[in-house]
């Protein structure tokens, strides 16, 4: 259960992100990719951003006062993203992570 719903969040995370590269750039990023003697970066980290989207919900049961009750939790994802700065080159690149899975209710599964 956890796992598709992890699979989701990062689904539609890729679906909204802007994907506008060119080719060119696609093509010379990758031949910088490789650090070679020739190409040392000197990457230090320019900025961090964090971000909660919101990836969807789920129905939980719980019982009080022996009445079984329903309702739902919202989950979360707290989404983190460095972007690194080349003053060499003037290049950037940029890492994302998934920090946590947020639910709006405390329950178990």
């Amino acid at each position: 259960m956890k796992r598709g719903i992890l699979a989701t969040g990062l689904a539609l995370l890729l679906a909204f992100l802007p994907l506008n590269v060119d080719v060119t750039e696609a093509a010379a990023a990758e031949k910088l990719n490789v650090d070679t003697a020739e190409t040392k970066h000197n990457w230090k980290e320019y900025s961090t951003d964090y971000e909660i989207i919101e990836v969807g919900t789920h129905e939980y049961t719980y019982w009080k006062n022996f009445i079984r009750h329903k309702r739902t939790c919202h989950i979360s994802h707290r989404i983190k993203t460095v972007v690194y700065y080349c003053d060499i080159h003037d290049h950037t690149k940029s890492e994302t992570f998934l920090e946590e899975i947020i639910h709006s209710e405390k329950h178990r599964d």
